[in-house]
């Protein structure tokens, strides 16, 4: 099977109407979980340092996925693989670490390995309810990190699992935050995105890229 960077050099001899194309670039993003990276991240301004033309579009995790899944977004600049992921989107890099943390009241003493028997509270749409979870376990989902952080404030939920940088800015007080894994971060291109050559051919000399 060809490889993405075979199929690139193929499609850059060929006439493509996208280059130069007047219409921009649709980065699908959330300013709420780009908040507290560190700065080696900076995942927005590395693309931007690469591309001048964008439309932003603020939109909740859930909806980056599907949008990027669909083709109906370009890119964002800040994701982790998974190996569903890698059915949509193409990687560019690693260009920063991630902390994975756990989230639970600070007189509870919770770990990892506890949570089995305890009633967990994830963001909506994150890929960490596949991995960590199964579907006899007790989880719900929450829209917006400031509602899940109420689940488990007022013990409606005992634990939470999410990117360290969620909660950085964020009020703790009577809650334990502690990293259980680090995970690479990525820019991800959509391959469903009518821009992929383009992007990838823009980005390949600026970052490593692993597709």
């Amino acid at each position: 099977m060809k490889s993405i960077w075979a199929m690139l050099c193929a499609s850059l001899l060929l006439p493509n109407p996208s280059f130069g194309s007047e219409k921009p670039i649709k980065v699908a993003l959330s300013y709420e979980m780009l908040n507290g990276l560190t700065e080696e991240a900076q995942c927005l301004e590395r693309v931007e340092s690469v591309l001048d033309d964008l439309q932003i579009e603020d939109v909740p995790w859930l909806r980056i996925m599907l949008n990027l899944e669909h083709g109906k977004s370009d890119l964002t600049p800040c994701v982790f693989k998974t190996p569903k992921r890698e059915d949509y989107i193409d990687f560019i890099g690693p260009i920063a670490d991630l902390h994975i943390v756990m989230v639970s009241p600070d007189t509870k003493g919770y770990e990892l390995e506890d949570i089995g028997e305890l009633r967990g509270i994830f963001l909506r749409g994150t890929s960490l309810i596949k991995e960590y979870t199964t579907p006899v376990m007790k989880v719900s989902e929450a829209n917006g990190i400031d509602n899940l952080l109420k689940f488990l404030k007022s013990g409606r939920a005992d634990y939470s699992l999410m990117p360290g940088n969620f909660v950085k800015n964020r009020n703790t007080d009577g809650l334990e935050v502690k990293t259980i894994k680090t995970i690479p971060l990525y820019i991800g291109i959509s391959k469903k995105s009518p821009r992929r050559f383009e992007l990838l051919h823009l980005f390949k000399d600026r970052f490593n890229a692993t597709h």
